[in-house]
């Protein structure tokens, strides 16, 4: 595991706290400003940092973080961009950063390029949403050899040969999505969830974190109850997406996020 998941993950869940994991887009509201979201998260004390990779097809995400793929390609966030962006990032904090999308903008870019070029930006894991675990051995193998963490999604559909395969290969945590179907907030979590969870934790070694449509404060403290952390994606780039300049932005953003990190902490 990267030092950086090392130093921040292990320490917090031995004391017994949870963790909380921030996704957002790249380039989102624009090239500056993302740079900017993604310290003032870490500012509030967020634990990690999933940045999201823009692609043109983001066919497993709703209509906010399909939005906020769309506004990162037209502000020119190309691979090159996008490492010049996690640099600036990490020039200013030692939260963990995690390279989040697809694989076509990888491959493209050339798997082995892409992890040498991540890892001297400043990236911790890469989590590539339609790579299975049993296509991942280019991946997985480009990146140990940059030192860099593969993690992978679980879902409630998972079957159990892709379950044990994902604890042979994951590090830094794993992520369990809550339901089936594409990102976006939800109203409830699945009935469900505390068993799914239950499940793949008793699988993996990682850290298991739940995201998928988490939108609330009470959310994050039900996900907290059964995880070892929770995930909140789209409801903080939608105010990354408004129309707004960005010190309204940053304060919509602590606005959510703040008791949302206080129910983690709490739970």
């Amino acid at each position: 595991m990267p030092d950086r998941f090392s130093s921040r993950f292990g320490g917090k869940l031995s004391s017994g706290q949870k963790l909380f994991i921030a996704y957002i887009g790249a380039g989102v509201p624009g090239r500056d400003e993302s740079v900017e979201v993604a310290l003032e998260l870490a500012r509030l004390g967020v634990d990690c940092i999933e940045f999201g990779i823009p692609f043109s097809d983001p066919y497993g995400d709703g209509a906010v973080n399909q939005a906020a793929a769309e506004r990162g390609i037209a502000n020119g966030v190309s691979l090159p961009v996008y490492f010049d962006l996690v640099r600036r990032i990490r020039a200013s904090t030692d939260i963990p950063l995690v390279a989040f999308g697809y694989s076509n903008p990888v491959w493209h870019y050339g798997v082995e390029r892409f992890a040498a070029d991540a890892a001297r930006a400043g990236i911790d894991a890469v989590l590539l949403v339609d790579i299975p675990v049993e296509e991942s051995d280019e991946l997985d193998a480009a990146c140990a050899r940059n030192g860099i963490a593969t993690t992978f999604l679980t879902a409630p559909t998972t079957p159990a040969s892709r379950l044990e395969a994902i604890a042979r290969r994951a590090r830094g945590f794993v992520y369990h999505v809550s339901r089936t179907g594409v990102t976006g907030e939800q109203a409830s979590l699945s009935g469900t969830l505390a068993d799914e969870v239950a499940h793949v934790k008793a699988a993996v070694v990682p850290p298991v974190v739940v995201g998928f449509g988490l939108n609330t404060p009470e959310q994050v403290t039900e996900v907290c109850r059964i995880a070892d952390g929770a995930v909140v994606g789209s409801a903080i780039v939608r105010r990354t997406l408004q129309d707004k300049p960005l010190p309204e932005i940053l304060a919509d953003i602590r606005e959510l996020v703040v008791p949302m990190l206080d129910a983690a902490r709490g739970a």
